[in-house]
């Protein structure tokens, strides 16, 4: 319904719809997204804009009056920058509105659409989207309280079912398949490439299984060094990667990188120093670190999202039980959001009318009150705010039930706003800072 009420959608890709390779493809950087994003918003396509990226999952949730034309020029702008035909992102990707978008945000945040089932990590990422400097220019009231929304459910999943119990975040299910290829860990040597979130929690796990030989190695030198001090571990830049794997057992890949940082031609002369050396590349980024022709070098194994996802099916099933639960209360949260957001679509209908009529009421009132006297002037006044507000009560009462999700709903709003020849523009306004 064009130019009357706001729709919220999200266009995004996981690893429910596409492979670790194929998110590869369609990796773009936090910050390009927001120059994407702000650009359109300026332009009028977006009235608000929110991206979410982790290590399994790319998202973009927006708010268009004209979602339609939203989806259809984000598509064009994301797969450009990104640099592949629209057609492959639309292939990889999944696009939710309104109330489907609330459930998946939701789900999202509760971790019951993570690699690893009601794993928490997820919680903090999405906080960490609604926080990130830049929203505040590109996200307003209705993203806000979403986000808000999405957080309480969280909580919520995590508080009154066993979703999360025993659930582990995705470093950790990637070092419990470690262990189930290589036992005790004592004995190893490992880099940990980034000392982000997932690079440091990454590099607390291995050193709480008893690995004693740890090197955290990342872009800025300082984040390395505070993460390798507290874990008694060494510190280093990314310059030589080389010289990095030479040393290691196992090679752990976290950076936010476009390009793989390691490959087949960068490692193989390393490797053939000592071919019968078994060496184990967890690539847990997203993009990915490794190309997969690493494999093909000796003693060289690579395990990638997609096998973190495989190993802990079992785990999922383990805690199925909770899930009817966990989904209603997520159903039930989705819904309150979605009455939230009605009242406020018919309001603003409302408000728009009330505005127009009292205004045209008060210039009438102020046309004929040309040269008399005050006094009549402010009883002229009075009358036609009076005479305005009679005619408009009945309009409101049935505007004010009016349900923009509902046919006859979207009718009457679409209605009011043709019979009072409205321009009102219901964008949403931008949080203040």
């Amino acid at each position: 319904m064009s130019g009357i009420t706001q729709e919220v959608f999200v266009l995004g890709s996981s690893q429910s719809v596409a492979s670790a390779e194929e998110r590869a493809h369609l990796h773009l950087d936090v910050e390009e997204m927001y120059d994407a994003l702000g650009m359109l918003i300026a332009r009028g396509f977006l009235d608000e804009a929110v991206p979410l990226a982790t290590c399994g999952r790319v998202e973009v949730y927006g708010v268009s009056q004209r979602p339609e034309r939203a989806l259809r020029v984000l598509r064009q702008l994301l797969a450009r920058r990104i640099g592949v035909p629209s057609t492959h992102l639309e292939a990889h990707s999944y696009v939710h509105r309104n109330v489907d978008a609330a459930v998946h945000l939701f789900r999202v945040a509760a971790g019951l659409d993570s690699v690893v089932y009601g794993e928490a990590q997820i919680i903090g990422q999405v906080r960490d989207a609604l926080e990130h400097p830049r929203t505040r220019d590109t996200a307003g009231t209705l993203l806000h309280r979403l986000f808000q929304h999405a957080l309480g459910a969280g909580k919520r999943v995590r508080t009154e079912t066993a979703v999360g119990r025993g659930a582990v975040s995705l470093a950790g299910a990637s070092l419990a398949l470690l262990q189930q290829e290589l036992g005790s860990l004592e004995a190893l040597s490992a880099v940990v490439l980034g000392a982000g979130d997932t690079g440091v929690l990454m590099a607390r796990l291995l050193r709480k299984e008893g690995l004693t030989r740890l090197t955290v190695a990342n872009r800025t030198l300082s984040k390395a060094e505070k993460v390798a001090a507290e874990l008694g571990g060494k510190a280093t830049g990314l310059d030589d990667l080389p010289a990095l794997v030479r040393d290691a057992d196992i090679v752990v890949g976290t950076v936010a990188e476009r390009d793989d940082l390691l490959t087949a031609e960068i490692l193989r002369d390393v490797l053939a120093e000592a071919p019968e050396r078994q060496r184990w590349f967890l690539d847990l980024a997203h993009p990915r670190n490794f190309h997969p022709d690493l494999a093909e070098l000796p003693g060289a194994h690579i395990m990638d999202l997609d096998a973190v996802f495989e190993g802990v099916e079992a785990a999922r099933e383990a805690r199925a039980a909770e899930t009817p639960r966990a989904e209603a209360m997520v159903r039930e949260d989705a819904d309150v959001f979605m009455k939230w957001l009605r009242t406020r679509q018919s309001a603003a209908v409302l408000t728009a009318v009330r505005e127009h009529v009292l205004q045209i009421a008060r210039e009438e009132a102020e046309r004929y009150a040309r040269g008399r006297s005050p006094e009549e002037r402010e009883r002229l006044l009075r009358l036609a705010r009076s005479l305005a507000r009679s005619m408009l009560h009945c309009p409101t009462l049935v505007l004010r039930e009016a349900d923009p999700d509902d046919d006859e709903g979207r009718r009457l709003l679409e209605t009011a706003t043709s019979l009072f020849g409205l321009t009102h523009d219901f964008g949403s306004e931008r949080e203040a800072s």
